[in-house]
């Protein structure tokens, strides 16, 4: 081979690989631009069971938040149209809606699905018939975004909801602006003093979801009433928080068959027990001491809270089974952390809870019920 046939040779090989290259190069910019497309700002799961009547509405409530969000759909075995309707609505707004089908597996099960294939920064959960307001859900996005570089990040967003019933809106509302400063990024130290009115539910939430799976965190599948777990185990993991002033949340409150109607409660008073007793169990006293006064405080207002109003469902049911579901619950909150029992028993709603007379269970199931009257649940 001449001299200038072997420089053409040797260019021609350089012109194929730097024609390789740049196709390689191509493929990891359209790759790395697909994974930059699936990243969202803020995953909403919604768990879906025979949720066809209403489940296109709380859907509808979402898209208000564009491409931003990651809407996860969970068909958990519905018997209704509930899947096609959900295929249909990630056929039509597929850069935001995904579904995923599963056996009946219960509400916990469709927050671990969530938990685990979020692609949002944040993780919301919205139930299939409520719905997010669309201002509200305009400011959190606002927030968020403000706060989703990684060194910026809260560990917990907290917002203010709304009670609706049925056709009627805002029936109620419930603003934590008492306990919460505004506008920053905080810590537990800095917040107020949490009174009764300030406990959270589910649908104030919203956690980081590096946060839940940093601590490997899910739910009881197959059970009511996990969301109680939800709101309380991962609370000492919170370090950063945010708060908005602001109504994001309807929550849909007043019919028949929803899990919180008096007369399902009473019908999976085991399963209430169960989830209530977990709940009271997840902390040992020694541990919750290591942490901040205000998050200290909150946690026993809040499990004294619940057990103030599982303690009345049990006076309501009043029978065998619920004076025996009633009796383990405090044996088993005392055998776990006997400190932990005084506490509750100190705190002025765990006292209540706790009496034994007549007269004290009547005053108790009298306050429950007014409540609940005053909130319109069933």
């Amino acid at each position: 081979m001449g001299f200038w046939q072997h420089i053409d040779y040797v260019l021609f090989l350089f012109y194929i690989l730097s024609c390789k290259a740049r196709e390689e190069g191509n493929v990891l910019m359209q790759q790395n631009a697909d994974i930059a497309s699936e990243n969202k700002l803020l995953t909403v799961v919604v768990p879906c069971y025979n949720s066809a009547a209403y489940m296109e509405e709380a859907v509808k409530s979402l898209l208000v938040g564009g491409r931003e969000m990651d809407v996860l759909l969970v068909d958990d075995g519905s018997k209704d149209d509930t899947g096609s309707i959900a295929d249909r609505l990630a056929q039509e707004h597929p850069d935001i809606v995904r579904v995923i089908h599963q056996p009946n597996g219960g509400h916990g099960s469709g927050l671990n699905r969530g938990i685990e294939t979020a692609k949002g920064i944040y993780f919301k959960v919205v139930d299939s018939d409520d719905r997010l307001d669309a201002d509200g859900l305009k400011a959190l996005l606002d927030l968020l975004r403000a706060y989703s570089a990684q060194e910026n990040q809260a560990d917990l967003v907290v917002h203010d909801y709304v009670y609706d019933h049925g056709e009627e809106r805002q029936v109620f509302s419930i603003s934590y602006a008492g306990p919460f400063p505004q506008g920053k990024l905080f810590t537990w130290e800095e917040c107020r003093r949490f009174n009764l009115s300030n406990q959270f539910i589910i649908h104030c939430l919203v956690y980081r979801v590096g946060l839940l799976r940093e601590h490997q965190y899910s739910l009881p599948e197959h059970t009511f009433y996990e969301d109680n777990l939800y709101v309380y185990q991962p609370l000492p993991w919170v370090k950063k928080l945010l708060y908005l002033h602001k109504n994001v949340y309807g929550y849909n409150v007043g019919r028949e068959d929803q899990s919180v109607n008096e007369k399902n409660l009473i019908k999976r008073l085991d399963q209430l027990t169960n989830m209530i007793t977990a709940m009271a169990t997840s902390w040992h006293m020694a541990s919750l001491n290591q942490l901040p006064k205000r998050l200290r405080q909150y946690m026993v207002n809040n499990v004294s809270g619940q057990i103030w109003s599982l303690c009345a469902l049990h006076h309501i049911a009043n029978t065998e089974e619920s004076k025996m579901l009633n009796e383990n619950l405090w044996r088993s909150i005392q055998t776990w952390d006997g400190e932990f029992y005084k506490a509750i028993l100190r705190h002025p709603v765990g006292h209540m809870a706790h009496w034994r007379t007549g007269l004290g269970k009547r005053l108790l199931v009298s306050a429950y019920r007014l409540g609940h009257r005053l909130m319109k649940f069933g």
